[in-house]
C-alpha cells in the first residue's frame, strides 16, 4: 500500500512540471496531503498488527491463570496443588505432612436466600477469610503472594477448600489448625443488610500413613470430615474404620433416599398409657423402611445412616405428614389422642421447620396440642443455642414438647432448666430392671423428683411388666408405654386399636 502511495506521488511531479506556474501551488498541496496519509496508514497498520499481537498473547496469558486457579474466588485450584505437591514430594518423598479438608456447610441455603452471584461473592469472601486465619500458619504450604501476603489456601471447587501441612513430628498440628479454624473463621457475614452465618467443617488425612496419592488422601479426608461434623465431639482425623462406612452404607443411602418417594416407608405406633385410669394419652410413632431385599428394617438400621447423609430432614417431613393426617383421622371419628413423633438434632437446625408445621397443621385442620415432638438430649451437642432457640419457637407454636432418653445425658438438669418441655421421657434402660436394681430405682426416683418440682410430667419408657407399674406409681409416675400395653402395629390400625382398646378398659372408670 505503501509504495502504491509513493508511486503516485512520483507521478504527481511531472505533472507538476507540465503545469502551468498558476496550478503549481494546488499540486504541491495535494503532494503533501498524500505524502500525510501515507505516513498515517503506515503508522496504522504498524498499531493494528502491535494489536493483533497483543490479543493472540492475551488470551494464552487468561487461560494460564484459570487453568490453575478456582474462577470464582481466584484462589489455586486442585491442579496447582497437585503441581505442587509433585515437586515437594520428589524433594522430600520421607517427610510427614498433613491434608486438611475443609467444607462449607449450610450454603445451600444460603445460595437459596441470595441468588447464585451474591452466594459467591460470599464464598470468594470466606475463602478470603480462611487465608487470612493462615497467613501466620509458616507450616502450610504456600502458593504464591499477593501484594506480599502469602496464598495457602487451594480451592477445591465448589465449597470444598484444602491445606497442606508440614506436620513433621508433630501430627497434632493439623487438629489445632482445624479446631482453630472451625471456630475462628465462621462469623456472621453481612450482605445487604441480611446477616449469613455458616459453618466450617474439617476432615484430616496424614501423608504417607493414609495415602501417598493426593485423590486418595482427599477421598479419606472427607469421610473423616463427614463422621466428624454428623457426629461432634469425635476426631476430624481418618481412621481405617471409617473405610468400612463407604461401599454398603453409599448404595443404602441412595435406597434410602428412594425409598420416601417410591412409598417403602411405614409408620408404627406404640400407645402411651395412664398407668391408673388405662386412657391412652397419645401415641409415639416409629418409623420401619420395607426394603426390597433386606426386608422389614427398624429405626436402629437406617436412621443415623439418613442423619449422616442428609435424608434425615425429607424423612422427618414424611413422618410429620403421616402423623398429622393421623390425628384428622382420630378427630373424625371422635378419639382423642396426641401423636408423639421423635425430632433429630439435624431437624432442629432446620429454619424451615416452623413454617412447614404450620402448613401441615394449617392443611389437616389440626390443633398443635394434638402434636407432641420428642427432641433427645444428644441433640442440643452440635447447636446448643440455635436448637434451644427452635425448641421456644416450637413452643410458641403450641405444640407439645417432651424430652426423650432424660437422664442419658451428661449435662440434663443444666438443660432442663432452659427448655420449654412439658415432658421427660426416663430411658427404658432404667425401667426395665426397675424391680430388680437399687441403683436404677434410685435414678428414676431422682428423675421424677426433679421433674414433679420442676411442674414436668413423666413418661417411662419400656414397661413390660406389672410389678415395674406398680413400684412407677408409687414413686409418682402415672404415664407410661411398653409391651405390657402393646407392641407397635401399624399407625393405619391405630384409631381401630383405640376403639377396641377404650370399651375394654375405659368402661368401667
Amino acid at each position: 500500500m505503501a509504495c502504491r502511495w509513493f508511486s503516485l506521488a512520483l507521478f504527481c511531479g511531472p505533472l507538476a512540471a507540465d503545469a502551468g506556474v498558476e496550478s503549481l501551488p494546488v499540486i504541491s498541496v495535494l503532494v503533501v496531503l498524500l505524502l500525510v496519509v501515507l505516513s498515517y496508514v503506515v503508522k496504522l497498520r504498524a498499531t493494528v498488527n502491535k494489536l493483533r499481537k497483543a490479543n493472540r498473547a492475551k488470551p494464552k496469558s487468561l487461560l494460564g491463570f484459570y487453568s490453575l486457579h478456582d474462577d470464582i474466588s481466584g484462589f489455586p485450584n486442585k491442579f496447582f496443588l497437585q503441581q505442587q505437591l509433585d515437586e515437594l514430594l520428589k524433594r522430600a518423598p520421607q517427610q510427614h505432612f498433613s491434608l486438611l479438608l475443609l467444607k462449607i456447610s449450610q450454603f445451600d441455603e444460603i445460595n437459596e436466600l441470595l441468588g447464585h452471584s451474591n452466594s459467591n461473592l460470599v464464598l470468594a469472601q470466606i475463602a478470603y477469610r480462611i487465608n487470612e486465619q493462615l497467613k501466620t500458619t509458616d507450616k502450610a504450604l504456600t502458593f504464591e503472594f499477593r501484594q506480599q501476603l502469602p496464598v495457602r489456601l487451594c480451592h477445591l471447587g465448589g465449597v470444598s477448600f484444602a491445606v497442606w501441612l508440614d506436620s513433621g513430628d508433630q501430627p497434632h498440628l493439623a487438629e489445632y489448625l482445624a479446631d482453630s479454624l472451625e471456630k475462628c473463621v465462621p462469623e456472621p457475614m453481612i450482605l445487604h443488610g441480611c446477616a449469613v452465618d455458616y459453618q466450617l467443617h474439617c476432615g484430616i488425612t496424614h501423608y504417607p500413613v493414609h495415602g501417598t496419592q493426593l485423590n486418595e488422601l482427599l477421598e479419606r479426608a472427607y469421610l473423616a470430615l463427614q463422621h466428624h461434623s454428623t457426629l461432634q465431639g469425635h476426631s476430624q482425623v481418618f481412621n481405617a474404620g471409617m473405610l468400612s462406612y463407604s461401599s454398603d452404607k453409599l448404595i443404602m443411602m441412595s435406597e434410602l433416599r428412594r425409598a420416601i418417594t417410591e412409598g417403602q416407608l411405614a409408620l408404627y405406633v406404640q400407645p402411651q398409657v395412664d398407668m391408673r385410669t388405662k386412657e391412652v394419652l397419645a401415641g409415639e410413632v416409629y418409623v420401619r423402611w420395607r426394603h426390597p431385599s433386606r426386608g422389614l428394617m427398624t429405626p436402629s438400621s437406617f436412621l443415623a445412616l439418613a442423619e449422616e447423609s442428609g435424608v434425615i430432614y425429607p424423612l422427618t417431613q414424611w413422618v410429620l405428614n403421616e402423623a398429622i393426617a393421623m390425628i384428622a383421622t382420630l378427630d373424625k371419628a371422635k378419639l382423642v389422642s396426641k401423636i408423639a413423633v421423635n425430632i433429630s438434632s439435624k431437624d432442629l437446625l432446620q429454619d424451615e421447620l416452623i413454617d412447614s408445621l404450620e402448613l401441615l397443621l394449617e392443611k389437616y385442620n389440626v390443633k398443635p396440642q394434638q402434636l407432641m415432638l420428642e427432641i433427645k438430649e444428644g441433640a442440643f451437642a452440635a447447636d446448643p443455642d440455635k436448637s434451644i432457640s427452635m425448641m421456644r419457637r416450637l413452643h410458641r407454636l403450641g405444640v407439645v414438647l417432651a424430652l426423650d432418653d432424660f437422664g442419658t445425658g451428661l449435662s440434663s438438669l443444666a438443660h432442663l432448666r432452659q427448655l420449654p418441655v412439658q415432658h421427660v421421657k426416663v430411658d427404658c434402660s432404667f425401667i426395665g430392671d426397675l424391680h430388680k436394681s437399687d441403683t436404677h430405682t434410685a435414678i428414676t426416683n431422682a428423675i421424677i423428683d426433679v421433674a414433679r418440682n420442676l411442674e414436668l410430667g413423666v413418661i417411662a419408657e419400656g414397661v413390660e411388666e406389672l410389678e415395674v407399674e406398680q413400684k412407677l406409681l408409687r414413686m409418682g409416675c402415672n404415664r407410661a408405654q411398653g409391651f405390657l400395653y402393646s407392641r407397635p402395629f401399624e399407625l393405619s390400625g391405630f384409631a381401630v386399636w383405640l376403639k377396641q382398646w377404650q370399651e375394654r378398659h375405659t368402661k368401667g372408670h
